[in-house]
Order: structure tokens, then sequence, then C-alpha cells
């Protein structure tokens, strides 16, 4: 099921939130760790109730950060420290980008809910525009090599068609989304342990000279 499937709103309002793993991601947090992605002012696309975005306004950068859901900013607004950072109700794909000097961009299951080539191709165009020249894009997505069953799920392939004519692929690795709370997966009657795979891409914009 792509994400133009999904009443994003609604399941909000519902509470059923199923891939809020309800602490800050753990690639994003190595990437981090290993200083690849320093303080800066970045943009998070699809932040849902603000984990990633708090966390990361707490390591020192200037966040701002979107999502389609009114319910989700809402939730992500009463947050502890939600203050630190800059919550906007948007829709990527169809308004204007929100700045064009940000040196980081972070989504976590925002690209892969994007079914048609065509959107993904925009989106990579329009976060592109988002960020200076050499700035960073990491993407968490979820991947077809695993079950049939979850997030939507797209291919390597996917990912790099709509993204090299904008970025360069620093990395593309397969991985496993975080666990959620066990509450969570009780849902889905989910064995123990169980994960889904995913692909952690990060990418780097393309210089302007690149283009031409």
């Amino acid at each position: 099921m792509s994400g133009e499937d999904v009443d994003w709103e609604k399941l909000y309002q519902d509470d059923f939130t199923p891939w809020d793993a309800k602490k800050p991601d753990s690639h994003l947090m190595e990437l981090v760790a290993e200083k690849i992605a320093q303080p800066c002012r970045m943009l998070e696309l699809g932040c849902g109730t603000g984990t990633n975005a708090v966390w990361l306004a707490k390591q020192g950068f200037e966040v701002i950060a979107t999502d389609l859901s009114e319910t989700a900013l809402k939730l992500a607004r009463a947050k502890e420290d939600s203050g630190l950072c800059t919550f906007i109700h948007a829709d990527f794909l169809k308004e204007p980008v929100p700045g064009a000097d940000f040196k980081f961009i972070f989504d976590l299951g925002c690209f892969h809910g994007i079914g048609r080539k065509e959107d993904r191709a925009l989106f990579a165009r329009k976060a592109s525009e988002c960020l200076v020249d050499e700035g960073l894009w990491l993407s968490i997505s979820g991947s077809s090599d695993g079950p049939e069953f979850g997030p939507p799920r797209i291919s390597a392939c996917d990912i790099t068609a709509a993204a090299e004519p904008c970025f360069e692929i620093l990395s593309l690795k397969a991985t496993e989304l975080d666990e959620v709370e066990k509450e969570e997966n009780d849902e889905f009657s989910l064995p123990p342990g169980f994960r889904i795979r995913a692909w952690a891409c990060l990418m780097r914009k393309r210089a302007k000279e690149d283009f031409e």
C-alpha cells in the first residue's frame, strides 16, 4: 500500500500509529554520533509526533519539521522541549519548499510512501532545492526485499532512480526498522523480535556545476 492511499490524519486521530517507535531513530543517532551530520539548520519531512525532531534539536540542530497530519503536529508540540523546533503543517509534494538553506534533511518513512516513480523523482528534486550544495539527506525506507507486510516497500532501484539526478549516493545499506514498543507489536500479533527490512540511504546534493 502506498502512502497516497493512507489517511494519516485519521490514523493519528484514532491513535493507530504502529510505526511510531517513540524513541529517536537508531540510524539517525549513529549518523550524528559519527559526526557525519553535525549541528546545522535542518529539515525533517514527515516528522510525525516529533520524537526525532526534538532529539535533533537537543543535539544542537536548528530543526524545521513538517507533517501532513495536524493531530501528529499537535502531539509533537505537546512534547517536552518541542519549543526548540519549528513544526509546520505541509504537504511537501504539493506546497513550496520551506527554505533553500538547509544542510541536512531527514525522513523516516516519508519518501517510501510515494507510490509513483514520477512523484518520487519530484520529492527528490524538491529535497535538493531545500539543500545547500553538498547538503545531506538521510532517508529510511521499507524494503521490497522484506515480506509484504507493514509499511510501504520500495526497491534500491526505486531510490537510486529518483535520487541520482540530484544526489550522489554516499551509502545505501540494507537494514531493519527499529523495534516499536511491545504493545504496538501486539496489535499485529507479531512474533517476538520481528523486524521489518529497510533501506538506510545517505545522499549528498550534487554541486551546481554537476548539473551544467
